[in-house]
C-alpha cells in the first residue's frame, strides 16, 4: 500500500452530538434503543451485520497510557516528542543535519513510551526466567494492553479461554531481531519465538488460550488497520465468535532508523507537519493499542459496554504508481467511496475524517482532494467536512 493509504479507510457511524458529548468529557459510551431485543431482531435483518467494540487498552507516548489522558493529550495539542533515548541509542555518533547523506541520521528524536522497555511481570503470563530476556519487548507488550483490554470489556481470562477468538496484530517493524548475535554459535537459545514477528499474534493466543486465526500483519503504516480489516472479516464470515485487533511499534534499533532515513520518509524536525507548508516527513512514535471486537447483536445480548460501532471496513492497492511508494489518489477516492457503500451510510451524515497525513509534500496534497473529492457531492460551504 502507498503511504497515503496506510490507514486504511474504517467506516464509523458516529454523529456530531457523540463527538461533542466526547469533547465535553462524558462517558464515551454509545447510546442504544432501550428496547435492544428490538433493535437486535432489526439487525438480524441485515446483510452485514455491525460490529461493536466491547473493550480497548492503549499505551502511548508519556503519559497517554488511558483513555481519558490520550484525549487531554490530543485535545490540548500537546507534542511530547524527545530526542531519542540515550540508553537505546547514542544519537549524538549518529545525527547529520545532512539528508542527502546515507551514512547518518538526519533527525535526532521521536516520540516514546515513558514506561521503561525491560518492564515485564514474566511469571504472571506463563513465561520462565530464561524465556523472558529472549523475548521481543513488543510480545511483552501486547500481552499487558490484551490483558487489560480484556479487563476494559469486562471479560475474565476463564470466560474466554477455549474460545473460537481470532487474533490479529499489526506490525512492520522488527528492531529486537536486529539485536540478535550474527554468529549462529551465539544465538540465545529461544530466539525463534521470542523475536519472530509471528509470534506477536501467536503469544496472545497461546496465553489467553483462544483457537481461531492468529495471524502478524506487516502493510507497513497500515498494518494495525489491515489487522482490523482482516478481525472485521472473521466475524462477518462466522469464523470467530469474538476478534482481537492489536497494533504495537517499538524504536530501539538505529537500522530501523536509517533504512527510514534513507527514503527521505522521517521529519529532519522529529515533528510531522501534515497538511502544512512546513511538511517535510513524519515522526515516528512508539505504543500499543488493542481492541475487543464483537457482532453488534451479541455485545447487545451480553450487555457488553459499547465504545463504538464499526459499519464497514475496506482495503485496496494503488496499482502501479510513478514511484512504489506514491500515493494514487484515485484509488483513495474510490476506497472511501466502496467502504461507505458497503455500509449502506450517506456520506452527507458524516461529521469528521481521520486522515493518514504523512507530512509530505506529495502525499498530503494527494490525498486531501481524494477526500474533498469522495465527499464533495454531499458538502456544501455551510456543511465542511473537518479533517
Amino acid at each position: 500500500m502507498a503511504p497515503s493509504l496506510e490507514e486504511g479507510i474504517v467506516a464509523i457511524n458516529a454523529s456530531a452530538r457523540n463527538t461533542l458529548s466526547e469533547s465535553q468529557g462524558t462517558d464515551h459510551v454509545m447510546d442504544f434503543s432501550d428496547d435492544s431485543e428490538t433493535y437486535t431482531v432489526a439487525l438480524d435483518k441485515q446483510k452485514v451485520q455491525p460490529l461493536a467494540i466491547v473493550g480497548l487498552s492503549l499505551r502511548f507516548p508519556e503519559d497517554a497510557v488511558t483513555e481519558e489522558s490520550f484525549w487531554q493529550m490530543v485535545a490540548a495539542g500537546r507534542c511530547v516528542m524527545s530526542d531519542y533515548p540515550k540508553d537505546r541509542i547514542n544519537i549524538d555518533a549518529f545525527y547529520h543535519p545532512d539528508t542527502s547523506r546515507t551514512d547518518t541520521i538526519p533527525c535526532r528524536g521521536g516520540h516514546f513510551l515513558k514506561q521503561p522497555l525491560g518492564t515485564f511481570d514474566a511469571p504472571f503470563f506463563s513465561i520462565t526466567p530464561a524465556k523472558a530476556p529472549d523475548m521481543d519487548p513488543m510480545q511483552r507488550g501486547l500481552l499487558e494492553a490484551t490483558y487489560r483490554a480484556l479487563e476494559n470489556a469486562g471479560l475474565p481470562m476463564e470466560s474466554v479461554a477455549k474460545s473460537k477468538t481470532s487474533v490479529y496484530t499489526g506490525c512492520f517493524t522488527n528492531d529486537y531481531q536486529a539485536f540478535m548475535p550474527k554468529n549462529p554459535q551465539d544465538l540465545p537459545r529461544y530466539s525463534a519465538t521470542g523475536s519472530s514477528p509471528a509470534m506477536l499474534a501467536n503469544r496472545l493466543s497461546w496465553f489467553f488460550d483462544f483457537t481461531g486465526n492468529s495471524v502478524n500483519v506487516d502493510s507497513a503504516c497500515s498494518s494495525s488497520l489491515t489487522a482490523l480489516h482482516l478481525a472485521c472479516q472473521d466475524l462477518w464470515s462466522g469464523e470467530s465468535k469474538m476478534s482481537i485487533a492489536a497494533g504495537c511499534n517499538l524504536m530501539f534499533s538505529l537500522e530501523a532508523i536509517a533504512v527510514l532515513s534513507n527514503m527521505n520518509f522521517l521529519s529532519p524536525d522529529s515533528r510531522c507537519y501534515s497538511f502544512d507548508h512546513r511538511a517535510n516527513g513524519y515522526s515516528r512514535g512508539e505504543g500499543f493499542g488493542v481492541v475487543i471486537v464483537k457482532t453488534l447483536g451479541d455485545a447487545l445480548k451480553n450487555g457488553d459496554t459499547i465504545r463504538c460501532v464499526i459499519r464497514s471496513t475496506g482495503t485496496n492497492q494503488d496499482g502501479f504508481t510513478p514511484g512504489i511508494t506514491q500515493p494514487n489518489g484515485e484509488a483513495q477516492e474510490r476506497l472511501i467511496q466502496e467502504t461507505y457503500l458497503k455500509a449502506g451510510l450517506s456520506m452527507k451524515s458524516t461529521g469528521f475524517f481521520e486522515s493518514h497525513g504523512t507530512g509530505t509534500p506529495l502525499g498530503d496534497p494527494l490525498e486531501a482532494t481524494a477526500i474533498g473529492t469522495a465527499f464533495k457531492k454531499e458538502r456544501s460551504l455551510c456543511h465542511p467536512l473537518i479533517m
